[in-house]
């Protein structure tokens, strides 16, 4: 499987510095970003925002930038019909309706929402964090309240099914 990750999961990750989470949940799988979210990273680097080094670390040993072929191109240009997306999720979206074994990894809700219509696979934060309690890679409720409470705090990203997620691990806990 091929993982493509949008800057607001990858940023995320970076800021909680979590990584490893995707990593471990899925380690047979190849991990790419677009050149646009290659570029958006870059923009917030050259906005000072420190949480960029992360990725950049983690690029051609664990990610991989991959550009958008010539039918990709054309429909970057043609999801626009479908909603308003911003750059990043345009590329995302067209590599993923493009090319086989690939999901994508975003938290932006409208392309979540989107995603059956897109006819794309879509993970958002909160699914990778149920995943990774199903699979073990969170392995207790104060590993999940010390992930919920960076990203709410570290990343001002509110994680809304956090009652689901705790009743979740103490399933698994019992």
């Amino acid at each position: 499987m091929k993982v493509l990750l949008d800057t607001d999961i990858a940023s995320c990750l970076s800021k909680i510095n979590s990584f490893e989470i995707i990593f471990n949940l899925f380690p047979n799988s190849r991990f790419f970003i677009p050149v646009r979210v290659f570029e958006e990273l870059k923009e917030a680097e050259e906005l000072g925002f420190r949480f960029v080094e992360t990725i950049l670390k983690l690029l051609g040993e664990k990610i991989e930038i991959t550009p958008l072929n010539g039918e990709e191109i054309r429909d970057y240009e043609e999801i626009d019909r479908i909603g308003k997306f911003g750059y990043g999720e345009k590329a995302c979206i067209a590599i993923c309706r493009s090319r086989e074994d690939f999901i994508l990894f975003s938290n932006d809700g409208y392309v979540n929402k989107k995603s059956d219509e897109l006819g794309i696979k879509v993970y958002n934060l909160e699914d990778l964090l149920s995943l990774a309690i199903e699979e073990g890679v969170i392995k207790s409720e104060m590993d999940l309240e010390a992930l919920i409470t960076k990203i709410e705090s570290w990343d001002r990203v509110l994680v809304r099914d956090k009652d689901y997620l705790r009743s979740k691990i103490k399933e698994l806990e019992k």
